[in-house]
């Protein structure tokens, strides 16, 4: 008998680009982060998790950004793959589980982005997710993103699991310092009213040891 397909393997994945069922995908980049890249005057290191087709990060590496997108579904890295080649950029694709990042990184990025990766996991999963980004976050760093959707209970099930907004803004700031959270008036229609901008901070005194 066939174990039942989870969101924390690949083939659940994998059997949405290959059917085209991909709710997730904006066939484009996101309009928000495009907004906020470009009021970004340094170039930062940057950790895409979940990064599907890549658009977000491959949209921050032709802005001459350092850039790691990391997915574990065949199809989204081939994806990437290609996109890359096409567009003459460097961007460093990893093809893997994000929750095994920290045996590779700890206190290296400027950057991580969220986008329809905290929703797509199991709800129970999100602390260790939190404490993933805390792990390869550099002290300062930044976890910026869309916390979506916020019209839904996390207990209706997913994907795309439910974010309640309080408890989940009291449940990251166990981890990270808020620096800013409002509603975007650049959501697509079908996502507007639904999700939050936010910015989380690594504090400076907050440095995994190894």
């Amino acid at each position: 008998m066939k174990k039942p397909l989870t969101t924390s393997m690949p083939e659940f994945w994998e059997r949405g680009f290959q059917s085209g069922e991909m709710g997730w995908d904006l066939g484009g980049p996101t309009p928000i982060f495009s907004h906020w890249i470009d009021t970004c005057k340094e170039p930062l290191s940057i950790c895409v998790l979940g990064a599907g087709n890549g658009w977000d990060a491959i949209n921050f590496a032709l802005k001459g950004h350092l850039v790691t997108a990391v997915d574990f579904a065949e199809s989204a890295v081939k994806n990437m793959r290609t996109a890359i080649i096409k567009s003459s950029i460097e961007m460093k694709i990893l093809h893997m589980d994000i929750f095994d990042l920290d045996q590779m990184y700890t206190n290296h990025f400027d950057v991580v982005l969220e986008y329809t990766c905290f929703c797509a996991i199991d709800p129970s999963r999100r602390r260790k997710y939190l404490e993933l980004v805390q792990h390869i976050l550099r002290p300062q760093g930044d976890l910026v993103g869309l916390l979506f959707p916020t019209d839904k209970d996390p207990s209706d099930g997913g994907p795309a699991f439910g974010v309640e907004l309080e408890p989940t803004i009291e449940l990251i700031s166990e981890y990270f310092s808020l620096i800013k959270q409002e509603i975007p008036s650049l959501s697509i229609k079908p996502r507007a009213d639904r999700e939050i901008f936010i910015i989380f901070r690594k504090d400076k005194g907050t440095r995994v040891d190894v």
